[in-house]
């Protein structure tokens, strides 16, 4: 579980607590969409969210390409989220079904979401580059870097890549 260990390091208690966070913020996105609110408004997060301390707007659209994540994702842990059910840190399985819905809330939120404790996590560097365009016929990368360190993640969604062009999420340039 090397690529989950700072969420595996959570306890039982901070976890349950990310989870519900996680499964009712899916819940609200998916209640707006079904009302057709055209924009959810900043949001408070709670103790056990380190970053951020206040969700931007969600992006509709996001919302709109990830609504069948967003319900199986939060379907697949309401046993937990409701209290059913007790989480185990080091169930792999399920400690996965978190992080994906966690990626996915970050994907329509534009940003990343860290939980208070999880390994290393105030030390790192973190990089997030995200991209959504129609057409790619030149060269595009969400992040680039010539040095990196920390945490990087990039994003790409293009609706087509044209004979010659490049959609990269991350392009990491010199690896001395």
């Amino acid at each position: 579980m090397t690529d989950l260990l700072p969420l595996a390091a959570l306890s039982a208690a901070a976890l349950t607590e990310g989870v519900r966070f996680l499964y009712d913020q899916a819940g609200e996105l998916l209640r707006a969409r079904r009302e057709r609110r055209a924009e959810q408004p900043a949001a408070d997060t709670p103790a056990v969210v380190a970053e951020p301390a206040v969700l931007p707007a969600a992006d509709p659209a996001a919302v709109e390409r990830f609504s069948g994540e967003l319900r199986a994702l939060r379907a697949d842990l309401h046993e937990v989220a409701s209290g059913v059910d007790e989480i185990d840190p080091t169930d792999e399985a399920l400690v996965r079904r978190v992080d994906a819905l966690r990626r996915v809330l970050e994907a329509v939120y534009g940003i990343a979401v860290t939980f208070d404790g999880e390994t290393g996590s105030q030390d790192v560097p973190r990089t997030h580059g995200r991209i959504d365009v129609d057409a790619v016929a030149g060269y595009v990368a969400a992040v680039r870097a010539d040095r990196p360190s920390g945490w990087i993640k990039g994003d790409v969604r293009a609706g087509r890549v044209e004979a010659g062009g490049e959609a990269i999420g991350v392009d990491l340039r010199d690896q001395r």
